[in-house]
């Protein structure tokens, strides 16, 4: 969508509508001058569509009923941007969308305007019976949240708060709930962490186990003597003093959780990479990298596969019908790699280029005028 352009409306698209309306808004003003002086525009309104007068031009009325319904549609078309990405992970940003969506919902019934506020209960009501009330919600959403190194278990705790009021019994008791769960589902991949591990070093010692050789080489290696003669080595104190310390007795969960949330600075336009993130810190976590793993691949929109579907039958047309389910496994994945590293070349625009462009632009249209004006 150009800059300045309005949008047309696709009946089968609600987010087309929210574009359009949200657009002409922006030119109210615009609107209300070319009805006060422009006939063309009037003339318009006045023809007859299949034997209906149309309707407009647009009234004060119809401007109040164009903001209320934008401050619905809003709500559900950035949810549906961020749930609907298929290009990326999401699962970690449902739960946090599905508050938001109800929080707004809420304060939309507690409205002064009768209509908004009636409209606004009937969607809470249909929204609440869809997830079988907030505390139906999968759990799992909810886990995946704390594996956001950036929000951890703070972002659930507001939300619990948000929803049932800070230091209340529902809050203190969704927060158990979760941590119950999160903790029961750390023992369960540590178990098999310990077992996978276990087998992969015993065969390790298996392919390493030491030659005749190589014993004779360690009995004949010199020993350090350090009991005798008063003679003290540092290294010899040091295991003494982490003994009196003592071993760290918290798992990775809790180390996990008691670290503060990752805060870095990020140019504009650019999101931080909960991946990347658990890929750099499996060292220190894996247990839980294996958690994250299993728990970000969740998938919380059937888009991705909608959209595959859809492209597959692009692909795979009456003209074109002889190619191998592997030949179109290949384009597919191809053609999804390409995007990605075009993606990857983007640069960020900055403000300043973006002026530069409106003012080259702007010239370029006093050129062209002038030439007009001189044929």
């Amino acid at each position: 969508m150009t800059r300045g352009s309005l949008p047309l409306d696709v009946k089968t698209r609600w987010n087309s509508t929210f574009l359009m309306l949200s657009r002409a808004l922006q030119f109210k003003i615009a609107f209300d001058r070319m009805e006060a002086e422009d006939r063309l525009y009037n003339d318009y309104f006045l023809e007859v569509d299949n034997g209906v007068k149309r309707c407009g031009p647009p009234t004060s009325r119809d401007w109040k009923a164009v903001e209320k319904l934008i401050r619905f549609l809003v709500i559900f078309y950035n949810s549906t941007l961020i749930v609907s990405a298929s290009s990326k992970v999401n699962a970690f940003k449902c739960y946090g969308e599905i508050v938001t969506i109800e929080r707004n919902l809420t304060g939309l019934v507690s409205s002064l305007d009768s209509e908004l506020k009636l409209r606004a209960s009937e969607m809470l009501k249909k929204f609440s019976k869809y997830w079988g009330g907030m505390k139906g919600v999968n759990k799992m959403l909810i886990l995946a949240t704390i594996f956001d190194p950036t929000q951890k278990m703070h972002f659930a705790k507001l939300c619990f708060e948000k929803l049932y009021g800070k230091d209340s019994f529902e809050a203190k008791e969704m927060t158990k709930t979760v941590t119950d769960l999160l903790t029961s589902m750390f023992k369960e991949y540590s178990m098999r962490f310990k077992r996978a591990s276990g087998q992969a070093s015993q065969e390790a010692e298996a392919s390493a186990v030491p030659g005749p050789d190589s014993q004779e080489q360690g009995v004949e290696r010199m020993e350090l003597v350090v009991e005798d003669f008063g003679y003290e080595r540092m290294d010899a104190v040091y295991k003494e003093l982490v003994a009196e310390i003592g071993e760290d007795t918290r798992d990775e969960l809790e180390v996990y959780l008691k670290e503060a949330v990752v805060t870095q600075k990020l140019l504009p336009g650019m999101e931080f990479d909960v991946l990347s993130w658990w890929k750099m810190h499996r060292v220190k976590y894996p247990v839980l990298a294996e958690m994250a793993r299993d728990l970000l691949a969740m998938q919380v929109s059937s888009v991705a596969s909608e959209s595959a579907f859809s492209t597959s039958g692009r692909i795979l047309e009456p003209h074109r019908s002889c190619l191998t389910h592997y030949m179109i496994e290949v384009i597919m994945c191809t053609e999804q790699w390409l995007h990605a590293d075009i993606k990857l070349k983007e640069t960020i625009i900055t403000n300043e280029q973006i002026l530069e462009d409106v003012e080259e632009l702007d010239k370029l249209e006093k050129e062209f005028e002038a030439h007009n004006l001189g044929d």
